[in-house]
């Protein structure tokens, strides 16, 4: 049976459940209320039937009312009250009034006469006389504090059954109705259980939560799953492992972890972001991919954290990026001393002899001095051949990169790696190339050294200088004034420095500033 029949089959058996014994139970206490109420007017009607002069007259033995007068009397009250009958009896139970005027002077039928004959009481009884089944009430008839008979009036129990179910009758089309509701309500319930769940069978809904638990597991980069609400809700065994997460952080806000306040962050932004580093802890670093998860009215209902231990990514991938990172240095290299052969040549064809020499001096020197600079004062290999880097992509560019002649580096910051400081260089780099001119008046300055017992990286460019709608917020994730999916530079900086706890300036001043202080020695 498909989902949406269940549902609307379900609800429409609970309605019918309740709706039936509520009914049922109403129609019984509507049975008795009305019936109690059809014996109170029988009751009041024998009353005042026993008050009658004639009635107590007549059973006095008073020769002037004889039992004509009194079945007249009794016959015109009967009609008025619209009862089946009024039977005046004396102590004895013999009849004297009755509408079968045959049954007069007989005794009475249905053995439910005596508690008002022995004891005078006042009750209403249901009882087989001579007319059937009957609602029958007695009183006494008293005369000067003496009992001298009793009255009965009555009518047959159909009749009062047939009122009864008469007026429940009128509720029947409330029932109807409300059944109806909410059959309508549970159908439109089940569209919208089977719309939330985009469809799906419980059956799909298993196979695919199956599917995806063995997907999880089986894949070999952590996977973080958070609600709405930045609890943690789904883990997979490698995610554990990295964070060192337990089955009872399940349910937690991830804001509890060590690390949880910089998810949060990025999780606050509510978009789509990757490649983003983040420092667990000492030794290790992940990199991240956000992606939030959104329900069919798009509102963010969670979000899937992919990660992978980026030491032991970037350990893996340490080749291909040397190769990468040569290759481009190499192509580089080609392109600027095929332009300065063509230079040369040309200053030659034109027997510019000794314009030609000095600018190959001026060549050899320029190299020679970064070479130097690169290679004696700069210790760390993967730093040195950042900049080189760097070096050779500005001249293919045409922008001049200065590295300052007095650069030494010859240690790293305790507890920073050379990936961290790597980016911080790369990233504020790469900005200042982004921001000045590349028609060769564009000019980006770098010096990285020791002083203080702190590291510190200066970088200055002549660009146009941050813009002013973002220099409040340019530490802060998607802060950006360029196309597409960027601001995380500036983030990934300010992270690191802090955790190192260093401090990063900048100002703007014919072009922009970077000032960098990272302590090589921490407590």
């Amino acid at each position: 049976m498909k989902l949406k029949t269940k549902i609307t089959s379900f609800v429409i058996v609970i309605l019918l459940l309740t709706i039936g014994s509520i009914s049922l139970l109403s129609f019984n206490q509507m049975k008795i209320m009305l019936k109690d109420q059809a014996g109170r007017n029988l009751l009041d009607i024998a009353n005042s039937v026993s008050t009658s002069y004639i009635l107590q007259n007549y059973l006095q033995g008073t020769n002037e009312i004889n039992e004509q007068t009194l079945n007249d009397e009794i016959e015109s009250i009967r009609s008025k009250t619209k009862v089946e009958f009024i039977v005046v009896m004396d102590m004895t139970g013999i009849r004297h009034s009755h509408p079968t005027k045959e049954k007069i002077g007989e005794k009475i039928q249905g053995s439910d006469e005596k508690r008002v004959l022995t004891n005078g009481e006042e009750y209403v009884s249901e009882a087989t006389g001579s007319l059937g089944v009957s609602l029958r009430a007695f009183t006494p008839i008293l005369k000067n504090g003496k009992q001298i008979g009793a009255v009965t009036v009555g009518s047959p129990i159909n009749e009062v059954y047939n009122e009864i179910y008469s007026k429940i009758g009128n509720f029947l089309p409330f029932i109807v109705l409300g059944l109806f509701l909410g059959a309508i309500a549970a159908t439109l319930l089940s569209s919208n259980i089977k719309k939330t769940i985009f469809g799906l069978e419980p059956k799909e809904i298993a196979l695919i939560l199956k599917e995806k638990e063995a997907v999880i597991e089986s894949v070999k980069e952590g996977i973080l799953a958070v609600d709405k609400n930045e609890k943690i809700t789904l883990f997979n065994k490698e995610a554990g492992e990295i964070l060192e997460l337990l089955e009872e952080d399940v349910g937690k806000q991830i804001t509890t972890l060590s690390y949880g306040s910089k998810i949060s962050e990025v999780l606050k932004v509510g978009k789509y972001y990757e490649n983003i580093e983040m420092k667990v802890r000492p030794g290790l670093t992940i990199l991240c991919k956000y992606n939030p998860l959104k329900n069919d009215k798009d509102e963010v209902i969670g979000w899937v954290i992919n990660f992978r231990d980026l030491t032991e990514f970037k350990k893996m991938a340490e080749e291909l990026t040397g190769i990468k990172k040569m290759t481009w240095s190499l192509r580089a290299q080609n392109h600027e001393f095929m332009n300065k052969l063509h230079t040369i040549s040309g200053m030659i064809q034109l027997e510019e002899y000794v314009e030609a020499v000095k600018f190959i001096s001026h060549i050899a020197k320029n190299r020679n001095g970064i070479n130097s600079i690169l290679t004696d004062q700069i210790k760390n290999v993967s730093i040195a051949a950042l900049l080189f880097s760097k070096y050779n992509k500005a001249e293919e560019s045409r922008i001049v990169f200065e590295i300052a002649a007095d650069c030494q580096l010859n240690e790293l910051p305790q507890y920073m790696n050379e990936d961290e400081l790597g980016s911080i260089i790369g990233n504020l780099i790469e900005n200042s190339f982004e921001e000045v001119s590349i028609d060769g008046s564009g000019t980006v300055h770098f010096k990285i050294f020791e002083a203080d017992d702190h590291l510190k990286i200066q970088i200055n460019d002549n660009g146009p200088g941050i813009a002013c709608e973002i220099k409040n917020t340019i530490y802060e994730i998607g802060a950006t004034t360029k196309i597409g999916q960027r601001g995380i530079g500036m983030y990934i900086v300010k992270k690191i420095i802090d955790d190192m706890h260093g401090k990063i300036e900048f100002s703007v001043e014919n072009g922009t500033w970077w000032d960098i202080s990272i302590p090589m020695k921490r407590s």
